[in-house]
């Protein structure tokens, strides 16, 4: 697969002893992919969405729910 059609990244935030969250766009697809993943990077949630803005709202809605859950202030 070329490069232009792969994944890029929009955004990523790890939050130590918490989790990850990532955001990409995709070429293919013309959609977001938010996922979460808690420690030892197993899958927590994964949204998918056309919209910028909404995809990076909820990436922040994820990283809160993983830093409460870890007890970690995000």
């Amino acid at each position: 697969m070329s490069a232009r059609l792969c994944p890029r990244l929009v955004q990523l935030v790890h939050l130590a002893d918490a989790g990850l969250v990532r955001v990409t766009w995709s070429v293919i697809w013309s959609e977001y992919q938010v996922r979460a993943t808690g420690p030892g990077g197993r899958l927590v949630a994964e949204y998918f969405t056309d919209n910028r803005a909404d995809a990076l709202g909820t990436a922040d809605a994820m990283l809160a729910e993983l830093a409460a859950a870890a007890g970690v202030p995000a």
